[in-house]
């Protein structure tokens, strides 16, 4: 506060002012300088200054614009108006400065709708020091400076007029720099053919506020039109005919659905270090560096299970539309129970699956036997083992799938696994931004020990049955000092985001049926065919099915998207990444 007294003092500056240089400018000076190396590296000197210049106008007329329209609202709704930028802003830059977080529709979206309990475990002092220091002192000075609305002060008309000059210019502020910065980027990439994401879009949400303001608008109305579709949604199952090329009797699907694992940490894709020893060790296993089609755990939720005929991509940075229901509805047509255990907190995904029964964390922990135990992902092994064990005893040969969603190798990644499997060291044992690489990486890698237990214990708990066992993570993760976590929009996102293992394995009286056996041969053949990142998350519908014995000749299992089929597969969309 002192800091903006002095400026308020030293040059008279009205309070807005001196709010949106705090907001648009102090909030996001490390952004301009990553901003400096990275996109205009290669710049010309000239052409670097024009456009960074271009991105602090664009910035500061946003900051002016928005603290001018809640000047429009009276005293109070300037308050609680500049407040809230403050106070959220400071949030959000903490997360921009010390781990180089693109805060998106991804990073809001999970903040407020998914699970809450990882949500707060990226919180610690360091925010908090940061957000009283630098976000709550300056939104109580903020409060007690704004001066009268403009129709309580003495000269009304003159007050009005100032008001809406300063709003003009921040509009023309805004809008010239929008257009200076399509220029830049002619100069800047002018054979991209339209590929990339333009310099402006990219810098609204590259800077505090207009990025999670941005992020806001569209989850509200992502939120209006996903309500619309919901009653729109094309059932796949009611739209094609899937018939079963081998019986179904007490065929057994387990799917599990990882967290935040990248390909490259996993011992048998190629990971120095041997985290994955159990998987390694099976036969008949199939694992494959494969990609997912996005970078949050809602957005991937969405994408993962659907036809891609039905994703329709999102203008710019916006999330795609899926226009069908997944694999599920298919399952439960060819007679399928479904049951449901999770270690997250996804509601939404989960009643989309049409599971007959579901369990959340809360409700697994909260049972007798699960007193004083660790909450992690091994306490999915004992109710996978009792529904199957249930469920033959009351369905005899119905066909079943399980759907495990685990926590995995979400951050804090030393959170995910008991102290007996931090093999390596020394590990990131807080939530500031303090951890090097070394430390980040080797709790990364004691997660995926842990999943590869995980993993052994559900194949353990159905060996004797005739099942097949599908394990796939929801997104990678960024790992690195000050650069980490995930939710990037998906057209920026590095790589590793969308980094993931895919891995099959069957047991053996799933392969003694000619049926299922010939096309889980065709996808031992293949995954030893197919580069890194060639399959991925497209191809889970059309393979789910397609490794049962699932066949529709009416084009609802798009051959070239089976991986146990013998068509040529079809490489996923791939995001453009900088």
């Amino acid at each position: 506060m002192d800091v903006l007294n002095g400026w308020h003092r030293r040059g008279a500056l009205p309070p807005i002012v001196v709010a949106v240089l705090w907001v648009g400018g102090v909030f996001n000076l490390p952004v301009f300088r990553r901003r400096l190396a990275d996109e205009y590296a290669w710049a010309d000197p000239v052409l670097a200054a024009w456009g960074l210049g271009s991105e602090v106008a664009l910035v500061l007329g946003f900051a002016a614009l928005v603290f001018g329209l809640g000047a429009l609202l009276g005293r109070w709704g300037a308050r609680v108006l500049g407040g809230l930028l403050i106070l959220v802003s400071a949030a959000c830059a903490y997360y921009m400065t010390f781990f180089n977080v693109i805060i998106g529709f991804g990073v809001v979206q999970a903040t407020l709708h998914s699970d809450h309990e990882l949500s707060s475990e990226v919180l610690g002092a360091g925010l908090l020091a940061w957000c009283l220091l630098l976000g709550l002192g300056p939104a109580v000075w903020w409060w007690r400076r704004v001066p009268p609305c403009w129709w309580r002060q003495p000269r009304r008309r003159v007050a009005l007029a100032r008001l809406l000059a300063g709003l003009l210019l921040a509009v023309l502020m805004f809008v010239l720099a929008g257009r200076s910065l399509a220029t830049v980027e002619r100069h800047l990439h002018p054979d991209d053919g339209g590929q990339r994401p333009g310099v402006a879009g990219v810098a609204a949400h590259a800077y505090v506020p207009s990025n999670w303001m941005a992020g806001v608008g569209m989850l509200a109305s992502r939120a209006w039109v996903a309500r619309q579709l919901e009653r729109e949604l094309v059932d796949p199952a009611q739209r094609h005919t899937y018939v079963p090329g081998a019986s179904l009797d007490e065929l057994l699907v387990v799917l599990v659905i990882g967290e935040t694992a990248r390909y490259d940490r996993f011992g048998l894709l190629g990971h120095h270090r041997d985290t994955t020893p159990h998987l390694a060790a099976e036969p008949d296993l199939v694992a494959l560096a494969a990609r997912s089609c996005d970078t949050a755990t809602q957005l991937s939720l969405a994408c993962m299970f659907v036809r891609p005929a039905s994703v329709r991509p999102g203008e710019g940075l916006q999330p795609d539309t899926v226009t069908e229901h997944g694999v599920f509805s298919v399952y439960r047509r060819l007679g399928f129970r479904i049951d449901l255990f999770a270690m997250q907190g996804e509601a939404g995904f989960y009643n989309r699956t049409g599971a007959d029964a579901y369990k959340l964390r809360e409700m697994i922990a909260a049972q007798p036997e699960n007193a004083g135990r660790e909450v992690d992902d091994m306490l999915l092994v004992p109710e996978l083992a009792r529904a199957v064990a249930q469920h033959r005893a009351a369905r005899g040969a119905q066909p079943q799938l399980v759907i495990l969603h685990t926590k995995g190798s979400h951050y804090q990644y030393s959170q995910r696994y008991p102290r007996s499997f931090a093999r390596w060291g020394p590990e990131c044992l807080h939530t500031h931004a303090a951890c090097s690489s070394e430390e980040l990486f080797n709790a990364f890698d004691n997660s995926v020990l842990y999943t590869d237990q995980v993993l052994k214990s559900v194949r353990d708990t159905v060996r004797d049955r005739r099942a097949l066992v599908i394990y796939v993570p929801d997104h990678g993760e960024s790992i690195d000092e000050r650069t980490h976590f995930h939710a990037t929009p998906r057209r920026l996102a590095p790589r590793e985001q969308f980094m993931v293992p895919l891995v099959f394995w069957a047991t053996g009286r799933f392969l003694a049926d000619p049926a299922l056996a010939q096309p889980y041969r065709q996808l031992q053949a293949r995954a030893a065919q197919l580069a890194p990142d060639q399959a991925g998350h497209h191809n889970l519908f059309a393979s789910m099915l397609g490794c049962i014995g699932v066949r529709s000749p009416d084009g609802g299992i798009p051959a070239a998207d089976d991986l146990c089929d013998r068509a040529p597969v079809r490489p996923g969309r791939l995001a453009v990444t900088p």
